[in-house]
């Protein structure tokens, strides 16, 4: 573990020295726009007598001020544009930069990064999926705008786990325009006054329409998801800190969710089979489902990691299967929702955050890949045979107790989970069409962990009955 941390913290450990060094010698005073003009004419001669080690050392020089974060890196894009004119000057200093850039933005990201998304919790996470959907319109924003100080945008995207592709391409091309302008007024460099003369309002302004001009793509897929606001929050966030609560639109949701099992889902029993009934006429004239399925949609599921990301995805399939039910006012079975060539599960598709979801992408794409088996008892296919709804939402904090009560329960049911007659085990079909889930295809040995049976008796699936599992 020590060896570990020491891994994570020494990159930081050093470039922070790095840069105390610097500043306590002055380094970042060396470069000024009086010395870059009284030297000029020596600079040029090394160009025209070395011009390959010159622009080298211009680029290794520049990667440094960039890396250790030293306030010059405007003289330098200036002595770029004057030393080797606008398009290679541009190249070098475009080229630079974006490696001083991912320097600092890979130390941040293996050790702040790091420690942040091991000590990360709500806020974070949403940030995080956010980012991970948006990166590129984000940064490119970030970029072209000059409001947003050039480290910072190195170091956020570190701390929100952007992928280092996503932050290279973003880098180089974002600073493409900036570094233009202020090499092409590098050539000028002898009647440069001030380098607060050097933009006016209206190039600032340009770069401000650039800006917003990369961000229309995000801001019309939030918009499409009904989540501008998001939008305008995030960028927001990412300049200034902000205090935000958490998952507590997703809580309401929950809370809803919640109401609306206690009130609409209860035991019946219909062709010999047991089974949570659900009033489905009751569920779609109550308020609380078009409230939560409201809150549900405007959730971004990137933001769930781990235990949250499974019952987020539970209750989402959950919920979007009765939502299917009440929307096409089905009440005899959910298979005739769908068409002769596509299933009712592929067919109808929900927005949560930038992506459409059917329910078979849930099940197959999202929850299988967990490994978890258990999951296919608490998933409800709105079928009399399938596992029950459970009369609660499912929480990550009770999650594993939550699932092992199901699988008991579902076990426990002789009409569609398991009994045993005459030496043969009849289980419910879930186990024949998802065989692999279970111990590889061993599904007599994953029973054995929830239920002594008998090794040498046969097995055999029970019939499947897709009735809508309403109440009566």
């Amino acid at each position: 573990m020590k060896i570990k941390n020491l891994k994570r913290w020494l990159p930081l450990v050093v470039i922070t020295l790095l840069m105390v060094i610097a500043y306590a010698s002055g380094l970042h005073e060396k470069i000024s726009l009086h010395a870059l003009q009284e030297n000029k004419g020596a600079m040029l001669n090394m160009v025209a007598e070395r011009p390959v080690i010159t622009a080298l050392g211009f680029i290794a020089v520049y990667i440094i001020f960039v890396a250790l974060s030293l306030p010059a890196a405007t003289l330098l894009t200036l002595m770029g544009g004057f030393l080797f004119g606008v398009w290679l000057g541009t190249l070098y200093v475009v080229t630079a930069a974006t490696i001083g850039a991912t320097i600092i933005f890979f130390i941040a990201k293996t050790s702040l990064g790091a420690t942040l998304r091991e000590k990360a919790g709500g806020m974070y996470k949403r940030i995080e999926g956010n980012m991970k959907d948006n990166a590129t319109g984000y940064l490119l924003f970030m970029r072209l705008i000059p409001i947003f100080p050039f480290f910072l945008v190195n170091i956020v995207p570190a701390l929100f786990n952007v992928k280092p592709k996503i932050f290279i391409l973003t880098t180089f091309f974002g600073i493409i325009p900036g570094s233009f302008v202020y090499v092409n007024l590098g050539q000028q460099l002898a009647d440069i006054e001030s380098l607060n003369d050097l933009v006016s309002i209206q190039t600032l302004l340009a770069f401000s329409l650039l800006g917003l001009f990369a961000l229309i793509p995000t801001l019309y897929k939030q918009l499409k998801n009904r989540k501008a606001s998001a939008v305008l929050a995030m960028a927001c966030l990412l300049a200034f800190p902000q205090n935000s609560h958490a998952g507590a639109e997703y809580q309401k949701f929950l809370s809803l969710y919640d109401g609306l099992l206690s009130a609409h889902v209860a035991p019946v029993k219909a062709n010999g089979v047991a089974y949570n009934g659900v009033n489905y006429d009751g569920w779609a004239s109550d308020q609380r489902h078009k409230q939560a399925l409201a809150l549900l949609l405007t959730e971004n599921p990137n933001a769930y990691q781990g235990e949250d990301a499974k019952a987020f995805w539970i209750n989402a399939y959950n919920f979007l299967t009765i939502e299917l039910i009440v929307q096409e006012k089905e009440r005899h079975s959910i298979k005739n929702l769908g068409s002769f060539f596509t299933s009712p599960w592929k067919k109808h598709s929900w927005a949560l955050g930038a992506h459409n979801y059917t329910l078979d992408h849930i099940e197959h794409k999202i929850l299988r890949p967990m490994n978890d088996a258990r999951i296919h008892f608490a998933i409800n296919c709105a079928s009399i045979s399938c596992p029950d709804l459970r009369g609660e939402s499912y929480r990550a904090e009770n999650l594993n107790a939550q699932l092992n009560d199901q699988v008991r329960l579902t076990l426990q049911n002789a009409g569609k989970g398991l009994r045993i007659e005459n030496n043969t085990i009849y289980v419910s079909k879930i186990f024949k069409w998802f065989a692999t889930d279970f111990k590889n295809g061993n599904i007599k040995g994953w029973l054995t962990d929830y239920q002594p049976i008998n090794q040498n008796h046969d097995l055999k699936f029970m019939a499947y009955d897709w009735s809508l599992n309403k109440m009566k």
